[in-house]
């Protein structure tokens, strides 16, 4: 009996008969250029079919490297439909992580931009499977089949669409690497399909909305309800260094309802339109995702949209997305203050289609559920999940590349646990679920901070580290061997705290750095009694951060910092 058909393009194809010429993208620079849904439906069918009479089959990997824009979206769909199994890296991790993530998921082809095409010629020792090539750029380049003649192939041909199914690989994505070199995440239909349907039914999502993307997963997603998405003009590989002016524009010139952007998205936003008084009215789904996202940036968020507006959180990993959501009001009315006194960040209520579980902290692997230790209530430990939308595995290259498969065994046994015919992921965070069954975030497990006296949780420090006066953000780092650790605090200090040296010009009402520190450090020694504490440091500029959300602070790289101001110290 053939098993049931799943593919989230075909969404599309619903979105595209119920409304065929409802706007489906928006680019909002240059020309402007705009697709409706029945010629994105029509186009996907058409590149699918010429990508088949190229050569490629169901699970064929083939690398994406196009940009945000109408040929991305179309390219995804495209792929999608193909049965090929897309692999898909952010610009952002920087070549040599690039090349690295590429080479390891064994290519058989590139559909890319120039660039990318660079790229694969000048590291080809890399790629010696990437046969199939596909030039998303001007015709003259002898980059491979251009795209116009993919669309003429595929016109032309009378070739079936694959029938692919729930487990069928649809494509390959790397975590953003913020905690270690990022991996390759296995994709399966379902997990596209499951991602959809959750997150149209958490938030009520409806055809006919405007969103203003500046996450282009989620811009995927609303394609596929029939919701029209604005492409801001953004470097979406580096959302901080977002024009607020270039995606206010954007914003209500296509009188957006509904947006998702990281925390360091909406805290740029928000500052703008609180410095010039500008706002977005119509915007009345507001999303922030990839990092914890303070209250204040809410607060600061809501003051400059629809006066109704929500402001969701959806929580979740690379691996496991979505797994839980909370809503603006329940963070400010009841948690924010908890977050502050050191309690952990709500995260919220798990999705309908997650299990979950806070085991006992271990760094060793874990074989089966029966050997995990759940843990009751309250109790700080480990996260694991559940859940169609969940991945099973990491990327599974072939016997040639044997020390990659040994890499990816110990990922596998790392982060997976069996338990019969399904699998629960380590999602690598710590936290405790609260009487109301929410979970409260306490940090990575990786960066826990264990010393001779008891274990410290980043979020349980630095979220009341960040409400003292003068402090923008924090970090919480371990010094030494785990066990031995010696835990450090470095601050980034808001602008008006004085960096430089010159005492003799400051005023009355100015704060210096040195002064911020000594204070927050006689202050933390005495709240983390009897954990012995090491020292405060203010960072000259801002923290480092993850290149996909630019808000995970790269707490890896600060240790190695702050091991080195203290061995001077000595």
């Amino acid at each position: 009996m053939e098993l049931p058909r799943v593919n989230v393009a075909d969404a599309l194809h619903s979105a595209a008969t119920a409304a065929p010429e409802r706007k489906a993208l928006v680019e909002a620079w240059g020309q402007g250029r705009s697709i409706t849904c029945a010629e994105l439906d029509q186009q996907a069918d058409i590149y699918a079919r010429g990508l088949i009479e190229l050569g490629v089959e169901p699970g064929t990997r083939i690398a994406l490297l196009v940009k945000p824009s109408i040929e991305f979206v179309t390219l995804v769909f495209a792929l999608l439909r193909s049965g090929a199994t897309m692999v898909l890296v952010d610009s952002g991790l920087g070549r040599k992580n690039i090349v690295r993530c590429l080479a390891s998921t064994e290519p058989e082809g590139f559909v890319a931009i120039p660039i990318g095409h660079a790229l694969r010629l000048v590291k080809r020792k890399q790629f010696p499977q990437a046969k199939l090539s596909v030039n998303v750029g001007p015709t003259w380049l002898p980059l491979g089949t251009p795209l116009a003649k993919l669309h003429e192939l595929g016109a032309n041909s009378t070739a079936e669409l694959p029938h692919t199914t729930a487990d069928d690989s649809a494509a390959i994505v790397f975590t953003s690497g913020s905690t270690g070199p990022p991996k390759g995440v296995v994709y399966r239909h379902e997990t596209f399909s499951t991602q959809l349907t959750e997150i149209q039914r958490m938030y009520g999502l409806q055809p006919g909305g405007v969103d203003l993307a500046c996450f282009p997963l989620f811009g995927l997603f609303n394609v596929a309800m029939g919701i029209t998405t604005v492409l801001p003009e953004m470097d979406f590989s580096r959302p901080a260094s977002a024009d607020p002016k270039k995606l206010l524009a954007a914003a209500n010139e296509f009188q957006v309802t509904q947006s998702f952007a990281s925390p360091a998205v909406w805290d740029l936003l928000s500052r703008h339109c609180e410095g010039t008084g500008d706002s977005i009215p119509t915007l009345k789904k507001v999303f922030s995702c990839g990092a914890p996202v303070g209250a204040e940036v809410i607060e600061r968020t809501l003051t400059h949209v629809c006066p109704d507006a929500e402001l969701h959180t959806p929580y979740g990993a690379t691996e496991s997305l979505p797994v839980s959501t909370i809503e603006a009001q329940e963070i400010l009315t009841e948690t924010a203050e908890k977050t502050r006194e050191g309690a952990g960040v709500c995260v919220g209520r798990k999705v309908d289609s997650i299990e979950w579980r806070v085991i006992k902290i271990t760094d060793e692997p874990i074989a089966k559920i029966d050997e995990t230790e759940e843990l009751p209530q309250g109790q700080i430990g480990e996260l694991i999940v559940r859940g169609p939308q969940v991945s099973r595995t990491y990327l599974s290259p072939s016997p040639r590349r044997e020390s990659r498969v040994q890499t990816i065994a110990t990922h596998n046994e790392l982060a997976k646990i069996a338990d019969g015919n399904s699998v629960w992921h380590r999602i690598g965070d710590v936290g405790y679920l609260d009487e109301q069954g929410r979970f409260w975030y306490c940090g990575r497990k990786s960066q826990r901070v264990v010393t001779s006296e008891g274990t410290l949780y980043t979020e349980c420090v630095e979220q009341v580290v960040n409400a003292q006066s003068g402090v923008t953000r924090s970090a919480l780092v371990g010094v030494g061997r785990r066990g031995e650790q010696r835990p450090c605090v470095v601050i980034e200090p808001e602008s008006s705290i004085r960096l430089d040296d010159d005492y003799d010009s400051m005023k009355s009402s100015e704060v210096h750095v040195d002064d911020l520190v000594l204070d927050l450090r006689g202050w933390l020694v005495d709240r983390l009694a009897p954990i012995p504490f090491g020292e405060v440091y203010g960072s000259a500029g801002p923290l480092p951060t993850d290149i996909r959300h630019n808000a995970k602070i790269n707490r890896e790289e600060l240790a190695k910092w702050a091991a080195k101001q203290l061995k001077r110290e000595r």
